[in-house]
């Protein structure tokens, strides 16, 4: 095999997950104007574990720490308010630009990680900061546009999402990466249950269709995104990232009406290039450690 397929693959798999991840968010869409995006999120949640869950139960999951059983609620309700949030934008603002307010999660999980993981924050990550706030100043750009609800909410989504990100990376350092993830779903479905409640209603027909779509892309993204990362570095893979915004913008247009604007592109890539260059850094100098070591 020669030294480009792995990165091939990866691309592929890393394109895949770019394309469930949009249509995921088309479906949310498609059914929030009836759907509270509460009820929503727990079928996401609850048809996603059945998807994953034939895969779950071949791996032999080993035992977990048991003193983390606070991070582990922790990890569980900071994703569910994450999605949650990301859907509740989603009725708010166009697909395009809650995707390219999804890009900062990176760049707030980096911040978080100096604070509570106390990891260093050199030249490099504060450039990369500076240049994700300029992406996101393009986006909401104050002074020349009111700064909506859904903006709020789809920045608040991001900053959840990154306190998921540093709990996965604390929870991997002591658990096997499939117990981690058995165990989000585990935490986060009994809560969004009873959040949804509140909300509750039975889905049409047609509705049903959709929500098990739902579940499968979000299943599906999840697996590419996980084989995509296991082939090849995040920094390789992560421009390709930048397509997600591509499909659903083009799925937002075609199927909702969205309106075309440019700036939002710009925004998502000056802060998505700032999660690439951040990630470009960590890489190389985790090759720096190993060669001073060697």
């Amino acid at each position: 095999m020669s030294e480009k397929s792995p990165f091939l693959i990866a691309s592929l798999y890393m394109m895949g997950y770019t394309i469930f991840y949009a249509a995921l968010w088309a479906c949310v869409r498609y059914l929030s104007g009836d759907i509270h995006p509460l009820v929503l999120v727990f079928f996401r949640t609850f048809f996603g574990l059945l998807t994953t869950l034939p895969i779950l139960i071949r791996i032999k999951l080993p035992t977990f720490s048991s003193g983390l059983y606070p991070l582990y609620i922790l990890r569980g309700v900071s994703n569910i308010a994450s999605v949650a949030g990301s859907y509740f934008a989603i009725r708010l603002l166009p697909l395009a630009d809650v995707v390219a307010f999804s890009y900062a999660a990176p760049i707030f999980a980096t911040i978080l990680a100096a604070f509570f993981l106390k990891e260093h924050i050199g030249r490099h990550r504060v450039l990369a900061i500076l240049l994700a706030f300029g992406g996101v100043l393009i986006l909401i750009r104050p002074g020349f546009q009111n700064l909506n609800e859904g903006m709020w909410i789809a920045l608040g989504a991001a900053a959840c999402f990154a306190v998921t990100l540093i709990c996965v990376k604390t929870l991997t350092r002591h658990d096997s990466p499939s117990m981690v993830s058995l165990m989000g779903f585990v935490v986060a479905l009994p809560v969004i249950f009873i959040s949804a409640l509140f909300y509750w209603q039975w889905p049409t027909g047609e509705q049903w269709a959709f929500l098990i779509l739902m579940g499968l892309f979000a299943a599906a993204s999840h697996l590419c995104l996980a084989r995509a990362l296991s082939r090849a570095d995040l920094s390789a893979v992560m421009p390709i990232d930048f397509s997600r915004i591509i499909f659903a913008a083009l799925l937002g247009i075609t199927l909702f009406g969205d309106p075309l604007n440019g700036l939002t592109f710009l925004g998502g890539g000056v802060i998505l290039a700032s999660a690439a260059y951040a990630a470009h850094r960590e890489r190389r100098n985790k090759i720096a450690q190993r060669e001073m070591t060697s």
